[in-house]
């Protein structure tokens, strides 16, 4: 009980201010064996403002992206508002998808799995300041037409974002972009078939961990990757992506940017996709994020000490946002 008292505060956050959970409202929390005990503070607080709550547990799937059975799609497509603290990410699903099209608000919470998932520091984010940033620059996604990244140990990768529309992943549920709780980001999926270029990954892959000396060279040609070498963590990285026997896991399907200043590079998926002015590089899925790539998982890369300009304008230098 001591455990879950510390992580009321956290909870509460993801379901008074984040998912902004009302009386009678019919509230899906999905979990895992992994993961009820971090299930337990979110249906305390749902409790708490008399939401009318339901848990489901589902099988503990085997990568992020993996598709969620029928039963648990039925009941998401039910719901008010669906929070689902589960060890994979369920956000790159069809299930996802269906819920929100149907009028549900969605909250993912991948790696829940970690006893400390709420004791994580960025959950002392300023929801509410920072909300009006990262509207901003996934705005400023959707009226470029192309997207360059650049790095000082060699990432140069631009693509074509026309007729994208940036997602504003600002923690607050809505039924178009989902939230990730303290994962704070904007984001969109390149035009397929469009990047060019070479990402050197110098700070984590989430699902592999974090780059050790010898960062990861991920060479990609007309929207998809063709090579990945480096040291340990590229080996992994490779190895994994063959597991899936799936072509297109290798397709360039995800530029993003963190946006959380109180997160730093922990291992966690959360924190390192929400570094403040991260770049995110994700392979694999895209259909569930504005693309058209469908493919047997997602995984991002990180890279920090980066420039991303949009139409040749830099609006982001290291940690420095320039949207004005």
């Amino acid at each position: 009980m001591t455990a879950t008292i510390l992580k009321m505060p956290s909870a509460r956050i993801v379901v008074n201010k984040l998912g902004n959970a009302a009386p009678r409202m019919e509230l899906l929390i999905i979990c895992d064996p992994y993961t009820t005990s971090n299930a337990e503070p979110l249906a305390l607080a749902a409790q708490e403002v008399g939401a009318s709550f339901s848990i489901i547990e589902i099988s503990a799937g085997a990568h992020h992206g993996q598709q969620l059975a029928p039963p648990v799609a039925a009941a998401m497509k039910a719901s008010d508002l669906i929070i689902a603290p589960t060890r994979r990410n369920i956000a790159h699903t069809q299930a996802r998808r269906d819920a929100q099209q149907a009028g549900a608000k969605v909250i993912c919470l991948p790696e829940a799995d970690n006893e400390n998932f709420f004791l994580a520091a960025g959950w002392d984010a300023d929801f509410d300041t920072l909300r009006s940033k990262i509207d901003g620059l996934a705005a400023a996604f959707t009226r470029a037409s192309t997207a360059r990244v650049t790095s000082k140990l060699g990432t140069d990768i631009t693509m074509s974002i026309k007729g994208r529309n940036g997602r504003s992943l600002n923690g607050f549920a809505n039924t178009n972009d989902i939230s990730c709780g303290y994962c704070l980001e904007a984001s969109l999926a390149p035009v397929e078939g469009t990047a060019n270029g070479r990402i050197v990954v110098n700070a984590s892959i989430p699902g592999i961990g974090l780059i050790g000396a010898e960062p990861v060279s991920i060479e990609v040609k007309n929207g998809f990757a063709v090579s990945i070498e480096g040291g340990p963590e590229a080996v992994k990285f490779r190895n994994l992506l063959a597991s899936f026997n799936d072509p297109n896991v290798y397709n360039l399907g995800e530029l993003g940017i963190g946006m959380n200043p109180m997160c730093s590079l922990d291992g966690t998926m959360c924190s390192d996709e929400s570094v403040w002015g991260g770049v995110q590089l994700a392979l694999g899925t895209s259909a569930y994020i504005g693309g058209t790539c469908k493919a047997a998982a997602h995984y991002d890369t990180i890279v920090t000490d980066a420039t991303l300009e949009l139409d040749g304008r830099i609006v982001f230098e290291g940690t420095d946002l320039r949207l004005h």
